[in-house]
Formats: structure tokens, C-alpha cells, sequence
């Protein structure tokens, strides 16, 4: 009967310990240049294909740039002849300049071997394009093609240049280091079999008499090897193992000693466990555990705080019954996968009805091992959803706002460049991109104030002793009312108003208020401004300044929301603005011990008050 495999496998092996090292040595170094090989290879060829990306989107990029203005003059013998010069490298399969609706502005290609020539693409004939704005570069080592896409910007994508790079070199690469690798291999293998066999040959005859004598050593306990002179390594080999013998009889001792540091150890696990579950009890984030038959195993109070259960609502119950319990508590408009969802990579969102709502994420991992077959765990993120949100308004704000001016300059800019016209056109058309460019600044401004002022809150503020109304007064002189308004009105000063303020900041803050005072007043009407003495909820004695304004005033709701980053009163776009110059100065008079105060009525104005 023929041998089962691995017992043929095995009769193969040779048996001395000599040849063993030499097969171990030669297979290892050969599995280790084999490895080098391949990693070197790997890391090589990734090195070249990132050079080729670079390549190919650095070609795009500099088509792009170079014919922005060719394509936008609509100068296309400049452009073809442009792109001929950029296709003329051995890698370049072709390049293509595409207008943003598809139609092929410029094409050439480059066959091997050959120069490059353009193809005339028929005027119907569409190409697909990126979306977006952003360039992108699309690799295919199947077809060893590397495609580089770079949009052509003037203000928004007018087209996209495509070019194609031929990848077919990383092949090559891979198999001459591959090559290179297995002489190496065969030297080296060859070269350290040599040196070993020549190494082992002295040791080896010491070994063999040392084996020889080990197989006559006695089993019985206690037995001792007689002295025999030789070389240092034989003699302390002889007396390790009439040690070892010796050290047969401590044995006992050894267990019975480990036995008790087995129990101590189990003692202090048991301690971490009642650590551990106190942990999970007062953690902030909800845990729940099931069971190998997917019961409910533990919950800790927060996974109860969050989802408003309570304990025998879920102890012990089923995942069945669990996902039961959690769509109950979705919000109306609200959606949850259920629970089996939770352990999908990602979790799920679900949103608990309540006052106010809760936004709950919940994921959770499986074991295949112990008595706990899943976890669930549940995190409050609330905060974040409202700061996503936030974000999402700021985003829509800022791109709504700095559109419009940014769509008007650009196209007085390119009509200008386009037409000739008069002297007084062109100032005019001059003035107006002043004036939007005024109005970019204006929000850039505003949203570096308030992110300054969030970094540092107010380690960069100067304050120094000065009087209120002569803070305020610089502001009002170089104050300059929108045309056909006339400057605030000013109450007399009641005295001495010694407060401590950075001037700038205080300055700043008024200026804010009072511009604001105008804006919201589109109609007409005095804007006034007075100064207090005294406010009771803060301490000391306090002065303030007071501008007041006859314009639409606000609603109780949006009353309330006054000093809210990027809230507008104002919806309708009319009016421009940010919504974050009243939460500026909101943060500056917190920041130098004061306080904003805001009254309104609708259709009755708005009144103003910063105290000090």
C-alpha cells in the first residue's frame, strides 16, 4: 500500500541535522529574496506608476493652463499647435482638449513609434466629460493606460483636457527586478551553502559524541553523568543536565507554587471584571451585550438614558423584541433600518422623538467566540449633527454670498476684455467691481474676525483705561451713512464714562451695530445714539452706548436667535450680509467683561445696547 502524502513528504526530509540546516538555510534565503523580490517589485512599480500619474496629470495641467485664454480669445490654430508640442513625448498616447458640453476643441494622438497628428472630430460627435471641477487621474493596468482629466478654470470649468499615458514600461520594470532577483537567489543560496557546509563540519563531530553519549543516560530519577574532560560547551552541557535531573524532584514545588499564582491571578481578573462593569455603567455611551441565543444579556444606564427604556423593557428580552422597542422610538419622518442593520459596517443614525429630538448612532460588532455572540453600542450625537448642520448653512451662506459678487466682477472683467468702450463705460464698469470686490472683502473679513476671535478669546486684546463716549465718538466721525442718510444722532454724553477696553475691539463692536442700524433701516429714519449709566445684572458701576434705529424691527422668534452665527433676519437676499457681525460683537463684549443687549418690534426698529 503507497504511503499517504504526508508521510512520503516526510521520507524525503533527510535525517541529519547537518543536511536539515542546509535545507532550512537555503529555502529560508531563498523565501527571503523571494520576498524582497516581490516587494521590491511591488514598491518599484508603485513608485513608477505614481511618477507616470504625476506625469500624465502635470501634462494635463500645464495644457490647461496654457490654453485658458487661447480657448476663451477662441484662438484654436494656437491651441492645436499647442497640444502637438505636448503630445510629442514617448509616453503620450493622446491628447484631447473638450468643451464642457462635449465637443472636442483639439485632439491629437501619438501612435508608437510615431509623431504626433491631430484628428478632426466630427462638430456632433460628444465626449463624455468629468463632473465637477476637480481633476482626477484614472489608472487601468489591464490596458496599461493612465488617464489624466484637468478641468480648464475661468472662474467655472469652460472645458477639460484629456491626456492619455501608456503604462506598458511598469511590465517590463516588474520582470527585469523579478529577473534580477532570482540570480541573486541562485548566488546567494549557492554561496551561504558552501560557507555552512564548511562552518558545520568540526561543530558537527562534537555534537555527534555528545548525542552518542545522551543515549546512554539513565531514567531513573536522580541519575548523573559521569566527568568527562572536553571542551567548555560539553563540560557545562554535562553538568545542565545532571542539574536538570536534580530539578526533577523540585517539580512538585513548582506546581503547587503556580497553582496558587493561577488562583491569585483569577482573584484579580475578577476584580478587573467588577472593574470593567463599573465602567461600562457610568460610561456616557450605551452598551448592550446578547447572548449566544441573541437575548439580551446587559445594558449599562446610559444605553437606558439615551433611548428612554427602561430596564425591563429590555433585560433578557429578544433582539427581535429590541428591534421592536427601537422603531417605536424613531421620530415621525424618521427611518431605522432595524437592528440587524446596526452591525452592518457603518452602523446606522436614527433620530429619537423627543424635546428636543435626540440624533443617536448605532453600531455594533459580533463574536465568535464566548458567551457574547453581539454588542451593540449607541452614542449621542447630537452636538455634531447640529454642528454638521451649522456647517452646511455656513457653506450655503458663504458660496451664496460670495457668488454674486464674484459672477458680477467676472463678467465686467470679461466684457471689458472682450469690448472696446468708452472712457466713461469702462470707469463705470470699474466702479462697480470695486464696489463688489468691497463687498467680498466685507465677508472675508468678518469670518477671519470670528475665527480669530474663537483661537485666541481675547489673549490678543489690548485693554486699556478709556472713556466710553470718546471710543464712540472717533467711530461716529469717520462714520460714513449710506448716500441720501443722515449721520446718528447723538445725545449728550451724562459725564465721565471711564471704562477698560481695547479701543479697537470697542470700536469694531460699534461699528458693527451701527452699520447694521442703517442696513435694517432701508426706509429712512433717525438712527440714534445715546448713553447709559448703570446696569443692575452686572456688577459695579456700568456704562453703555445705545444706538437705536427706525427700521423693520424684528419678530419675538427671530429676536430670540439674535447673537446665533450665521442667522439673518432677512431672508429674502436683499439685504447682504453674513449673519455673523451681530455674533462678532456678541463674543467681543463677553471677551472684555460686558455684555449685548437687543430690543425689537416688528415695524418699530431695533434698539441696541453694548454695556461696560
Amino acid at each position: 500500500m503507497r504511503p499517504r502524502l504526508p508521510a512520503a513528504l516526510l521520507a524525503l526530509w533527510p535525517g541529519h541535522l547537518r543536511q536539515q540546516l542546509l535545507w532550512v538555510v537555503s529555502l529560508s534565503l531563498l523565501g527571503a529574496l523571494g520576498l524582497l523580490g516581490g516587494y521590491t517589485a511591488s514598491e518599484q512599480a508603485s513608485i513608477a506608476l505614481r511618477a507616470y500619474e504625476n506625469q500624465a496629470a502635470a501634462l494635463a495641467r500645464n495644457v490647461a493652463t496654457s490654453g485658458t485664454n487661447l480657448i476663451l480669445t477662441d484662438s484654436l490654430d494656437q491651441l492645436e499647435a499647442l497640444v502637438l508640442r505636448s503630445a510629442d513625448f514617448d509616453e503620450v498616447i493622446s491628447v484631447r482638449v473638450i468643451e464642457v458640453g462635449g465637443r472636442a476643441l483639439s485632439q491629437v494622438v501619438r501612435p508608437s513609434g510615431q509623431p504626433p497628428r491631430l484628428v478632426f472630430a466630427s462638430i456632433r460627435e460628444k465626449q463624455a466629460v468629468p463632473s465637477g471641477r476637480q481633476p482626477r487621474v484614472d489608472t487601468d493596468l489591464a490596458h496599461d493606460r493612465i488617464t489624466a482629466w484637468q478641468p480648464v478654470l475661468a472662474g467655472e470649468p469652460i472645458a477639460w483636457v484629456r491626456v492619455e499615458y501608456n503604462a506598458h514600461a511598469l511590465r517590463q520594470l516588474q520582470h527585469l527586478i523579478w529577473r534580477n532577483t532570482l540570480v541573486v537567489a541562485v548566488l546567494a543560496v549557492s554561496l551561504c551553502a558552501g560557507a555552512l557546509v564548511i562552518f558545520l563540519r568540526r561543530p558537527m563531530k562534537q555534537l555527534d559524541r555528545a548525542r552518542r553519549f545522551a543515549n546512554i543516560l539513565p531514567n531513573a530519577e536522580g541519575g548523573q553523568l559521569p566527568y568527562l574532560p572536553g571542551p567548555v560547551e560539553f563540560v557545562e552541557l554535562d553538568a545542565a543536565l545532571n542539574e536538570a535531573s536534580m530539578l526533577l524532584r523540585q517539580q512538585m514545588l513548582v506546581i503547587d507554587q503556580g497553582m496558587h499564582k493561577l488562583q491569585a491571578q483569577q482573584a484579580r481578573m475578577g476584580e478587573q471584571n467588577d472593574q470593567l462593569g463599573a465602567i461600562f455603567a457610568m460610561s456616557p455611551d450605551g452598551l448592550m451585550t446578547f447572548n449566544r441565543d441573541d437575548h439580551v444579556q446587559f445594558v449599562n444606564q446610559a444605553f437606558l438614558s439615551l433611548t428612554g427604556l427602561e430596564p425591563g423593557q429590555v433585560q433578557g428580552q429578544s433582539a427581535m423584541a429590541v428591534d421592536t422597542l427601537l422603531r417605536s422610538l424613531v421620530a415621525e419622518g424618521g427611518e431605522f433600518k432595524g437592528l440587524d442593520h446596526c452591525f452592518d459596517e457603518g452602523g446606522q443614525v436614527m433620530v429619537r422623538a423627543g424635546t428636543p429630538p435626540r440624533v443617536l448612532t448605532l453600531h455594533g460588532q459580533c463574536s465568535e467566540s464566548g458567551s457574547v455572540s453581539r454588542v451593540l453600542y449607541v452614542c449621542d450625537v447630537t452636538r455634531q449633527h447640529q454642528l454638521d448642520q451649522m456647517k452646511s448653512e455656513f457653506l450655503s451662506m458663504a458660496a451664496h454670498e460670495l457668488r454674486t459678487p464674484m459672477v458680477s466682477i467676472f463678467g465686467f472683467t470679461e466684457l471689458m476684455m472682450k469690448r472696446e468702450m468708452a472712457p466713461e463705460m469702462r470707469q463705470d464698469l470699474l466702479g462697480r467691481i470695486y464696489r463688489h470686490s468691497q463687498s467680498m472683502v466685507a465677508i472675508l473679513n468678518e469670518l477671519l474676525d470670528l475665527a480669530r476671535i474663537e483661537s485666541r478669546r481675547g489673549q490678543d486684546f489690548k485693554m486699556v483705561p478709556a472713556d466710553l463716549a470718546e471710543v464712540v465718538a472717533e467711530v461716529v466721525g469717520d462714520f460714513k451713512p449710506p448716500e441720501g442718510r443722515e449721520p446718528p444722532v447723538c445725545a449728550p454724553v451724562p459725564g465721565p464714562m471711564p471704562v477698560q477696553v481695547d479701543r479697537h475691539k470697542m470700536q469694531q463692536a460699534v461699528l458693527n451695530i451701527l452699520s447694521n442700524a442703517y442696513k435694517y433701516s432701508p426706509d429712512g429714519g433717525p438712527v440714534e445714539l445715546r448713553y447709559l449709566v448703570g446696569d443692575s445684572q452686572l456688577p459695579g458701576k456700568r456704562f453703555a452706548v445705545q444706538i437705536q434705529d427706525h427700521g423693520m424691527g424684528l419678530s419675538p422668534e427671530n429676536l430670540a436667535r439674535m447673537g446665533e452665527r450665521f442667522f439673518r433676519a432677512d431672508k429674502s437676499g436683499n439685504i447682504p450680509g453674513t449673519g455673523l457681525g451681530v455674533s462678532i460683537v456678541k463674543e467681543l463684549m463677553g471677551l472684555m467683561g460686558g455684555r449685548m443687549v437687543v430690543e425689537s418690534a416688528p415695524g418699530e426698529g431695533t434698539t441696541v445696547t453694548l454695556w461696560l
